[in-house]
Order: structure tokens, then C-alpha cells, then sequence
């Protein structure tokens, strides 16, 4: 027997070399097809043209074990069978995908057990992969050609988006990222139950008239040591019980994360005053990632949802039953920019608060970290959380934020909520805010000038509300009573000196829906 990978490498970089919106939607189509149609098209090719996915080694001649997120697992019993189907999804990636990074390896199972093989075939796919030139060698600039408008490769040909629009150069890549826009809002309105037409008003909304835009990612934890842990269930005992149990977690945790999308979705369009439906694109759904494009003010309570739908789903959902955990938890980023600022610089930062922040609490739950970007230049997510602390103040951000069940890690998302709420809190005779504006920012601007001004502005504006009781209930939400700051985000965060929500809060206010659910509403 043999183990075949296939897998894409480099999908956000692919997704968000441009900033083109139809663009972006293409890509993740392509994407999508790696492992929803140019896989089971080269099974039938190599294997036999009545080939489904209930086929299994011993009775068949191949065998399908996970299809996910750009990844494909196969089992064959020939060699030439995975060399053949390798050769199939590559060479139909190269044609149908220019600039799309897909590399395959069949490995022999070789008398080990099935796991093992598994395992030595992602560490050789990785070696392979790393030992040949990548997608942009096959890009060249001679002879001499002009340069593609989106993508800054060289143009193959002159063509127009769309009726009206003047012709410009478009690459090979960019050219078939566009070509697959169009089934690309068909697949991803069946995703999230609406229309094409509804996701192409998405995309127009994105692109032309969003002032913020957001990029957010999420990604489970340890999931890596979930499938390591499969090894000594007591389903999997030998290589059949073990394929069953890999393939049944795999698509237990992909179809988890599709119905906490909907979830998340049909959640914050409750949420919405307007009664309009969230401008959300998304754009990776797989396995237990999720890279979404959405509007800034929906990015926040998504994200929110997501996650507690996730926790939610994977705990109710019996194939993940098997594996001894009681629910599957994930982390999220969540970077909110202006609609013309560069994606990928977006994404990374969105990915930079997963591994820097959210990701650093994962053993309590799942966790929420974001930015708010008003620049320009490439972020910097190290020296936007040092930047409130130019005199030596010890008070930072609280990121990242518990959601879901646990949370025993540091503060919790409800905690920003409250916050946020006591900012856009209004008396109820004239109308006015109970913290005015001028005390939150005197407030900031004292948290840059170190602890002992921050407390000292924290007194005045205490003296400044005293008599009032709704002002000073308000202040004590914003500040949490006497304590100003949260203190250490988690655990393994002692020494990195005291944090406040305080910066967060006003950060988050304006992207955040008017009823928050909070206790102190």
C-alpha cells in the first residue's frame, strides 16, 4: 500500500496578492478545487471511472481518506496509481491555477503502520516541496513584458473585468482568478445559504463603498496533537480502523466549522440594527481554518460568534465524540483597515495575532485578539502594542480576549464588552454620555505617561462624576472599579508588567453592535 498527499502551500499569499475583490474570490475558488473537483477527477482518471468515496483498500484500488482546505490523503495500491494521480492535480493546477503552489508525494507504506506512513509522507511532501523552485520561478521577465496591473507579474494578455471597464495587461494568474469568480459566488452562497446574486452585492460592498474592511482568521488548537492522539484509540488498533477514525475526525471537524459559520453569520445578522445582512466573504472553510473578508463593523461580533459556535458544534457533534475531548477550541485574529489598505499586510497581522496572542492562551480555551489599524505603513503588530507606552507606562493592551465555554486564561471578551458599553453609555434625560469623550481620551493619554498619572487622572475623573450614580457605575464598568488595570493577560504572561482594556474598549467601540449582550447593559 502507499500513501499519496497533496496539498497547496501558500493559499492567504495566493488569495491576497491583490487587492482586486474578484480576484480574491477566484483564488479561493481555485483553492477549493484542489481537493473538491481536480482530485476526484484524477481518481477516476488513474483509478477507475466508477470511483466514489465509499472505495476502500482491499476491495478497490484506491481509497479517499481526506479532502480538505487544499489537501487531499489517498491510499493506492499500485505506485503508478499515485505517481499517476499526482501528475493529474499538478498538471491541472499548473494549467487551470498559474501562480497556485500544489505539490504531491506518494510514499510506501512499507510494513509500518498506517499513521506512521501518513506522517513520513507530510515530512517528505515538506522536504520536496522546500527542494524545488517555487510557484514565481515560472514567471520569467524575458523577453521583456509589460507588467500585470493586480499582480505585477508579466501580462499575458489585455482584457476588461467587466461591460464598461477599460481593457488593461492581466497575468496568467490574474486572468484565471477572474475567469473563476463567477462559480466561485455560486460555491460560497451555498456555503452560507444565500445567493450568488446576495454574495455578489457582498463583493461590490467590499470593494466600493465599506470605509473598514476586515481580514479574520481562525485556526483550532491542537489539532495536530488530536490526529497524533488517534494513534491509541481503541477504533484504531490496526491500519482500517485507523484510516476510519482519521477520516471520520477529519470530516467531523470540517463539517464543525461550516455550521458555526452559519451560525456566526445568522448570529451577527441578529445583532444588526439596520436589519441588513453582514457583508461577509469568505473565503478559506476548511478543516479548522477560516479566513474570512468582511466589513469592519461586522468583523468583531463574528469572530465572536464563530467561536463559541465552534466550541459549540464540536462538542455536539458525534463524530468528534470519539476522539475524548469535550469540545475542540480555536483561536481567532482580527484586523480591522481602511477598504484601499493591502490585503495580505492585513492578513498577516490578522495571522501575527493568532500565533503571537490568541494562541499563547490556547490551553484555556478559545481566544480573540484584534487591531484596529488607522495607518498606512506595513503593521508591525510587536510596535503597535508598545506604542501606547512611550514614557515607560507599564499598562498595555489586555489581547487576547477569552470566548466560549472556559476562559480561566485572562480577560474575558464579556469584559471588553462592558467597556465598550460604558463608553456609549447616554444619561437618559438630555441624551449626553455619562463618560464624556474628553475623560476616556484624558484617560489614554494618562496610560502613555506611565501608572502613577494614569491613576492620578483616574482619581479626577472620579471626583469629576462623585454624586452622580449612574456616572460612577459607568466609570467603574469602564475601569473595573479600583483596579485600573487587568493585570497579566494569562498565566505564563508574569512578567510582561500590567495591562488595561481600556485602550481596547475605545479601539473596539465603533465596530462593535449597539446591544452587546453584556450584564451591564
Amino acid at each position: 500500500m502507499y500513501v499519496v498527499v497533496i496539498r497547496t502551500a501558500g493559499n492567504q499569499r495566493y488569495i491576497f496578492a491583490t487587492n482586486r475583490r474578484q480576484e480574491i474570490v477566484g483564488a479561493s475558488d481555485l483553492i477549493a478545487r484542489v481537493n473538491e473537483t481536480w482530485a476526484f477527477d484524477a481518481l477516476r482518471t488513474v483509478a477507475g471511472a466508477e470511483f466514489t468515496a465509499d472505495w476502500r483498500i482491499g476491495t478497490h484500488p484506491a481509497e479517499l481518506v481526506v479532502a480538505g482546505a487544499g489537501l487531499v490523503v489517498v491510499l493506492v495500491e499500485e505506485h503508478v496509481t499515485g505517481q499517476g494521480l499526482v501528475s493529474e492535480v499538478t498538471e491541472r493546477a499548473l494549467r487551470e491555477a498559474p501562480g497556485l503552489d500544489v505539490c504531491g508525494v506518494v510514499v510506501e507504506a512499507g510494513g509500518e503502520p498506517l499513521r506512521e506512513t501518513i506522517r513520513a509522507a507530510y515530512r517528505e511532501l515538506s522536504w520536496q516541496r522546500d527542494r524545488r523552485p517555487g510557484p514565481q520561478s515560472r514567471h520569467l521577465r524575458l523577453p521583456l513584458a509589460q507588467d500585470c496591473e493586480s499582480s505585477g507579474l508579466p501580462a499575458m494578455e489585455i482584457r476588461s473585468e467587466g461591460n464598461g471597464e477599460e481593457p488593461r495587461p492581466r497575468s496568467a494568474a490574474a486572468a484565471y482568478k477572474i475567469g473563476a469568480s463567477r462559480p466561485a459566488l455560486h460555491r460560497l452562497a451555498g456555503i452560507c445559504g444565500t445567493t450568488p446574486a446576495e454574495m455578489r452585492a457582498v463583493v461590490d460592498r467590499l470593494g466600493l463603498t465599506a470605509e473598514w474592511v476586515a481580514v479574520v482568521h481562525a485556526d483550532g488548537n491542537g489539532l495536530g496533537d488530536l490526529f497524533r492522539g488517534l494513534a491509541g484509540h481503541p477504533d484504531a488498533q490496526d491500519d482500517r480502523g485507523y484510516a476510519e477514525l482519521f477520516r471520520q475526525v477529519s470530516a467531523g471537524v470540517d463539517d464543525a466549522a461550516k455550521r458555526a459559520l452559519l451560525v456566526a453569520l445568522r448570529r451577527t445578522a441578529e445583532q444588526r440594527a439596520d436589519g441588513e445582512t453582514p457583508a461577509v466573504l469568505p473565503l478559506i472553510v476548511g478543516g479548522d481554518d477560516l479566513t474570512v473578508v468582511c466589513e469592519g463593523d461586522v468583523a468583531l461580533p463574528f469572530a465572536q460568534h464563530y467561536l463559541e459556535a465552534f466550541e459549540a458544534e464540536t462538542a455536539a457533534h458525534p463524530l468528534l465524540g470519539k476522539t475524548g475531548r469535550a469540545r475542540l477550541t480555536a483561536a481567532a485574529g482580527v484586523a480591522i483597515v481602511k477598504r484601499n489598505y493591502p490585503f495580505h499586510f492585513a492578513y498577516d497581522l490578522a495571522e501575527e495575532l493568532i500565533s503571537k496572542e490568541a494562541k499563547r492562551v490556547k490551553e484555556h480555551g478559545s481566544a480573540l485578539a484584534f487591531v484596529v489599524l488607522y495607518e498606512s505603513a506595513a503593521p508591525d503588530l510587536a510596535r503597535i502594542r508598545e506604542s501606547v507606552t512611550p514614557s515607560g507606562s507599564a499598562g498595555r493592551s489586555a489581547s487576547p480576549y477569552m470566548v466560549g465555554t472556559d476562559g480561566a486564561g485572562g480577560p474575558r471578551w464579556d469584559d471588553l464588552l462592558r467597556r465598550a458599553d460604558a463608553l456609549r453609555r447616554r444619561d437618559r434625560d438630555s441624551g449626553e454620555r455619562l463618560i464624556p469623550g474628553g475623560v476616556a481620551h484624558d484617560l489614554c493619554e494618562g496610560l502613555c505617561l506611565g501608572a502613577d498619572v494614569a491613576r492620578a487622572r483616574l482619581w479626577l475623573a472620579r471626583r469629576r462624576v462623585a454624586g452622580n450614580p449612574e456616572r460612577e457605575r459607568a466609570l467603574d464598568d469602564l475601569t473595573a472599579g479600583e483596579r485600573f488595570w487587568d493585570g497579566p493577560s494569562s498565566p505564563d504572561d508574569l512578567d510582561s508588567g500590567e495591562r488595561t482594556g481600556l485602550m481596547d474598549a475605545m479601539a473596539a467601540v465603533p465596530f462593535l453592535p449597539a446591544e452587546t449582550g453584556t450584564a451591564a447593559r
